[in-house]
Order: C-alpha cells, then sequence, then structure tokens
C-alpha cells in the first residue's frame, strides 16, 4: 500500500508541475506576461528563496551553499518573475545532482550602469551530472531534454529553462550556461535593476551554508501548533502526521475562528500556524494579514505557514506577501512539512 501511495504522489507531483508550466508557456506565446515593478531587497530575495529550497535540498542530501557580495540591496524589479527565474535555476540543479553533491546560489553587484542603476549577476552552479556541448546549443528550445541513460529517470517537461529564458528575456536581462559532463552546471543571469529610494549596504557572509539550526527534536520538543484547515479528512491526517512527530495539535475550522484565537488570551499557548489557503468565512491570506496586524507583538510575530494546494509561484509569493514564513504544497510530505516547520522556528527564535 505504501508503494501504491508513494507512486501517486510523484505522479501527482509531475502533473502539477506539467500544468505549471504549459499554463505559464501560453502565458508567454500569448504576450500576456507582464512585468510588475515594486521595491525589492535583493537580500529578502535571497533569504526567501532559500528558506524556500532549503527543505528539499535536505531531503536529497544536497548541500546548499549562498553568498552575496551587495554595495545597494534596494532595485526595481518584478520580485516574482525573478523569484520564479532563480527557483527554476535551483530546482534543476537539485534535480539533476546526485546525493552528497553540492549547489551554489550566489548575488554579486557588478559595474554600474546607467546613473541610478547597477548590474546584479545570479549564479547558480552545481555538482551534478552535467552536459554535453550538443545539448548546450539547444538548451532553451522549448521541449528539449538531454538523451542519456543518466537523465531518462529523472521526471521533466523540457519547458524549464525554455521559460526562463523568455522570462529573462522579457525583463532585460540575459542568460548565460556552461557545463561539463560529470562535472556540473552553471547559470549566470545578468540584470541592469535601478536603485529603489530604500537603498542600503548590508552586510553579508560570504558562503554562509544555510539551515544552521539546532536539532530538529531539540526544536520540536513541547511545541504546540494550531491548525487551520476547514476539510475534516484533510484535519485528521494533517493531525495524525504531526502528531506522530512529536507535536501537540490544536485546530481552528476555517481563519476568522485563528484569528479570534490569537486575539485572545490564549495566544501564548501556540508556536506556530499552519494555515489552509481556500476557507470559508476568511481565507487563509486574509487571516495572516489580521494576525499580523494585531496589538499584541508577541501574537502578531507567530510563525505562520501556508499548507495548501494553491502552488503556483504566485500563491507562494501571496503566501509571503500576506506575512506568512512559509509555504508547503498539498499533497503534504511530513519530511518537507517538517523541514519547513524547523525553517520556520529558528528564524523566530
Amino acid at each position: 500500500m505504501a508503494s501504491y501511495l508513494s507512486k501517486i504522489l510523484t505522479s501527482s507531483s509531475y502533473l502539477l508541475a506539467l500544468i505549471n508550466d504549459v499554463l505559464d508557456m501560453s502565458r508567454i506565446e500569448s504576450g500576456k506576461v507582464i512585468l510588475s515593478e515594486e521595491d525589492v531587497s535583493i537580500s529578502g530575495l535571497m533569504d526567501e528563496i532559500k528558506s524556500i529550497m532549503q527543505s528539499d535540498m535536505s531531503a536529497r542530501g544536497l548541500q546548499f551553499v549562498t553568498e552575496s557580495h551587495l554595495y545597494y540591496d534596494g532595485v526595481i524589479c518584478d520580485r516574482l518573475r525573478l523569484s520564479q527565474i532563480l527557483l527554476n535555476l535551483l530546482s534543476n540543479a537539485m534535480k539533476f545532482t546526485p546525493t552528497g553533491g553540492k549547489v551554489y546560489f550566489s548575488v554579486r553587484q557588478k559595474e554600474f550602469g546607467p546613473e541610478g542603476s547597477a548590474f546584479y549577476e545570479f549564479c547558480v552552479r552545481d555538482t551534478g551530472i552535467g552536459m554535453d556541448g550538443d545539448f548546450l546549443k539547444k538548451i532553451f528550445q522549448p521541449f528539449e531534454r538531454e538523451r542519456t541513460s543518466t537523465v531518462s529517470g529523472i521526471q521533466g517537461t523540457g519547458l524549464g529553462l525554455a521559460i526562463t529564458k523568455n522570462i529573462v528575456d522579457i525583463m532585460g536581462g540575459d542568460i548565460k550556461v556552461s557545463s561539463c559532463v560529470g562535472r556540473g552546471s552553471e547559470f549566470i543571469v545578468s540584470f541592469c535593476f535601478r536603485f529603489s529610494e530604500n537603498t542600503g549596504s548590508p552586510d553579508f557572509s560570504a558562503g554562509q551554508a544555510s539551515g544552521a539550526c539546532m536539532d530538529s527534536s531539540e526544536i520540536f520538543a513541547g511545541k504546540r501548533l494550531l491548525l487551520v484547515e476547514d476539510n475534516e479528512l484533510n484535519l485528521e491526517i494533517a493531525s495524525s502526521m504531526l502528531e506522530d512527530a512529536g507535536f501537540e495539535i490544536d485546530s481552528a475550522s476555517d481563519g476568522a475562528e485563528a484569528v479570534r484565537i490569537m486575539s485572545g488570551d490564549e495566544f501564548d499557548r501556540y508556536d506556530l500556524i499552519l494555515m489552509d489557503i481556500q476557507m470559508p468565512n476568511m481565507d487563509g491570506y486574509e487571516a495572516a494579514r489580521r494576525i499580523r496586524r494585531l496589538p499584541n507583538s508577541a501574537a502578531s510575530s507567530i510563525p505562520i505557514i501556508a499548507m495548501t494546494a494553491n502552488a503556483f509561484e504566485e500563491d507562494r509569493q501571496d503566501a509571503f506577501k500576506a506575512g506568512m514564513n512559509g509555504h508547503i504544497a498539498k499533497p503534504i510530505e511530513i519530511d518537507k512539512l517538517k523541514e519547513a516547520i524547523k525553517t520556520a522556528l529558528c528564524q523566530n527564535s
């Protein structure tokens, strides 16, 4: 039975990724991708992406290293599309790097551009299986995949890099790739971004590995979670999984009830909220926004993780914009959920 359930989960995840990629290509080909420029903190974006990818990297036994070299942190760009580009490249690097390998993710501010702007270079490098020269010539064409026995068992649509290249072009950037079979690949994406009015000069530690925190058993010990879920079957399954992992679980049937609980006298019973999105009375986004506006700082700062079937990149970004600390797509994989909870609790400690 466990084997069948695992195959169903793998197939459903693959189909979801395929649908997302086809929809993205459809938007691009129809000219419906419209950039939405806003003030973006490059360091904040790096931290966000690091948080998103760390659990999957750890689950695959990969070392994930990030590094930043910035003079001006605040820029004007499309945050959603830049995130999509970087997440696509990191997901590919993870997919084609065997256990025990390394994925390196960096951003570097290069030379200054026209007045009030500079060039930013993002690099994703891995120690994976690499690609040959013939494939590199067509790597950004739709539905192209390396035809070797090494990658034949790795799922993919052949659309991810084509989507990435198109978005880079729309944003006025440049993408380059180098690779060697058996030694890994490197993608470098460059953009000229205008500085925002809120530029800064943060100090980043080069090569700091993400996910540095105490052991999970120490973090989870005695932790009580508020699970906000309107579907009784989903509530029962999630509660059982989390209780088996050592958590104490209370529940709320919708966002409005969650806000009432966090507004009351017993808010301090909880260490973290797991929030469904599509619920009656009040959805998860609105509930998160209202919790973040509570006058009691201890209640308003509680970590919140979206746990939802809304799995598009736009949904993930909407969760962060609403003030949430993480996003886990259904069907729930307990290892990924535990890693997300660990990351959120570490960041809040």
